[in-house]
């Protein structure tokens, strides 16, 4: 929700969107980028807002920073509050403010210095920073080789203090062992052991679940988004006719999807009968998942137009590019939703898949003026 709501651009914000996105200025306003690789150096005096599969960062930041990537770096210093979500996490910041991170990984490296609260949630969790506030850490598996002024609150079923590792405060640990503490380690407070309740394990495992699922749907999103974009730039008219398309038949769009997936398998067996045919019955299988793809990103491009000009009014590509966006994390969303999240995402392909027929077929063979 923090994300979705960082999204909202304001009118002095840098949008970049595009396969690969690196801006590098000592000058920068707020940013809002997203791609399927971003890179953002420099020094910015607002916001930073980054979505990809590959996202790094590494700048002067005046204001609050929201990442979001399936591998996320981030490091420089950011004097508001970070807050990174994605699978594999390496923070390496000077943070004066808050921290939170929520990853399959995440790792705080020795570069860290956190200034306010830090919440840690993953799988795997290594703090090897600085802590100056509170720390509340939440994994299956918990390494601290780093220096934590503040209380520390640890819930995981294994704890590790490396060598290295300073607590100056009380810590309150609730795991299913004793915590292991290496020769090195200094815990100077008070270590207070509390049984991890059932309740509290079975999340854990329902919350590694959720992390493992958000690597493809991250993957999905920075794929689609990047197929969206090049439809943009190389088919302005044909993006048009698609959206039309699939707002105003849904259905019909869904159907033609679905016919054209059930009939694609019958017409390579027809075709791989002739010898001419066989090599393009193999492109055509070939080709199927990245028609799919495209159709799926076409679904966040109509679901954005759904969202933001319901009226139908001609938009200019940068705007087509952040409904795309907009709709994509929409159904990325809805992907999350227990079995029902896959056959949403399913319905979207087949249903903008569709849609882009409909279109190449209104194109091939105009419809007769009545």
């Amino acid at each position: 929700m923090a994300l979705c709501s960082a999204v909202v651009a304001g009118a002095a914000d840098l949008r970049r969107i595009g396969a690969r996105v690196d801006i590098d200025d000592a000058n920068l306003p707020g940013v809002i980028a997203a791609g399927a690789d971003v890179k953002v150096k420099g020094r910015s005096s607002g916001r930073i807002v980054l979505l990809g599969a590959n996202v790094v960062l590494d700048a002067e930041v005046s204001d609050n920073v929201y990442v979001a990537g399936a591998n996320a770096g981030v490091g420089g210093k950011i004097l508001g509050d970070l807050n990174v979500y994605g699978s594999q996490i390496v923070i390496g910041s000077s943070v004066q403010g808050a921290v939170t991170a929520m990853g399959s990984r995440v790792v705080v490296s020795n570069d860290s210095h956190i200034g306010g609260e830090t919440s840690l949630r993953g799988a795997d969790v290594s703090f090897a920073g600085e802590a100056a506030g509170p720390v509340a850490i939440e994994a299956t598996s918990v390494e601290i080789s780093g220096a934590v002024k503040g209380p520390l609150h640890i819930e995981a079923t294994r704890v590790h203090f490396a060598d290295g590792a300073r607590i100056d405060s009380d810590v309150e640990i609730y795991t299913v062992a004793d915590p292991v503490i290496d020769k090195g380690a200094k815990v100077l407070g008070r270590i207070n052991r509390h049984s991890l309740p059932r309740f509290s394990m079975d999340r854990f495992e329902a919350s590694n679940g959720i992390m493992a699922g958000l690597l493809p749907g991250l993957y999905l999103l920075g794929s689609s988004l990047m197929a969206g974009l090049v439809f943009l730039w190389l088919g302005r008219g044909g993006v048009e006719g698609t959206i039309d398309e699939l707002i105003d038949s849904p259905a019909a769009s869904g159907g033609w999807g679905l016919a054209a997936i059930i009939g694609l398998p019958i017409a390579v067996v027809l075709l791989s009968l002739t010898i001419i045919g066989a090599p393009i019955g193999a492109l055509a299988v070939l080709a199927l998942p990245l028609f799919l793809l495209l159709g799926y990103a076409c679904a966040g491009l109509g679901l954005g137009e759904w969202f933001f000009n319901r009226l139908g009014e001609p938009r200019s590509a940068g705007l087509r590019a952040l409904h795309l966006l907009v709709g994509l994390i929409v159904l990325g969303l809805a992907g999350l939703i227990p079995w029902a999240g896959p056959v949403v995402l399913a319905l979207a392909a087949i249903c903008g898949f569709g849609a882009l027929l409909r279109m190449l077929n209104d194109r091939l063979r105009p419809r007769a003026a009545v």
